[in-house]
């Protein structure tokens, strides 16, 4: 079975239930409040289809885009040209990549930061670290486990120019004194009278808030500025409703 990412548009599909705007006004409120130096240049890590790029382009910023996958690369390029933008892509592992220069604001959306061992967090934070400016701020999305490792079930349907995508995402513990779990997503899709599914199929290591503190603080050169629930900059995670829903973590760069 064919690989999700190898087909953009479809997983663009999938993934458009955001309201792009709003989360690129949740992160220029994170920069107002805690950033101490200008930002024009943002790094988008696991960029996939770049869903942010041209808002973030529209509002006067020059993005750049990292990811390890060329077909999902080359899609947000394509997207980008039309519009008349010439963005600056890097295909890379967020692990260990390396940039010409660091970015002003770094940011990873929907817990995309897949790594599998202790070993690659902190080759990741090393790679961070390096690529952006201090005072510049690093902006997480859903990267943070914090409830226990379980297995989960959730399923969505979107629909776009005649399109239909079906959803269906599953975990379930691998290995839990590794921390491990395998991840599941299914897409089904019926476009023109035509049907095919593509899988995600793929291990991956809990993060827990403890030892990423300690990954990005006491072993690297960020400090935690915080972490919030739901994108709102105005609900502290463990204040208000007790249930966690997609949080959002930012860090500062030293």
């Amino acid at each position: 079975m064919d690989s999700i990412y190898s087909y953009p548009h479809y997983y663009e599909i999938a993934f458009s239930y955001r309201d792009i705007p709003a989360e690129v006004d949740t992160m220029e409120e994170a920069i107002a409040k805690y950033s101490k130096i200008p930002v024009k240049t943002v790094l988008e890590l696991a960029c996939g289809n770049s869903p942010h790029m041209l808002e973030l382009i529209s509002r006067g910023y020059e993005y750049w885009g990292l990811d390890l996958n060329p077909t999902m690369i080359e899609y947000a390029r394509e997207k980008a040209a039309r519009e008349g933008h010439d963005p600056k892509f890097v295909l890379a592992d967020l692990k260990d990549f390396k940039l010409d220069e660091p970015a002003d604001f770094l940011y990873i959306m929907m817990g995309s930061l897949y790594v599998q061992s202790t070993e690659d967090l902190l080759s990741h934070f090393t790679a961070a670290e390096a690529g952006l400016k201090p005072g510049g701020l690093y902006f997480l999305d859903w990267c943070i486990d914090f409830e226990p490792l379980s297995g989960t079930r959730d399923s969505w349907v979107q629909r776009r120019q005649g399109i239909t995508v079906t959803t269906r995402y599953t975990t379930r513990v691998h290995n839990a004194a590794e921390q491990l779990y395998e991840e599941n997503i299914l897409f089904t899709i019926q476009d023109k009278g035509q049907q095919r599914t593509l899988l995600h199929r793929g291990l991956r290591r809990a993060i827990f808030p403890q030892e990423f503190v300690l990954a990005a603080t006491k072993l690297h050169r960020f400090e935690l500025l915080g972490w919030w629930n739901d994108w709102n900059l105005q609900e502290p995670l463990g204040e208000g409703r007790g249930e966690i829903v997609r949080p959002i973590t930012v860090l500062r760069r030293l």
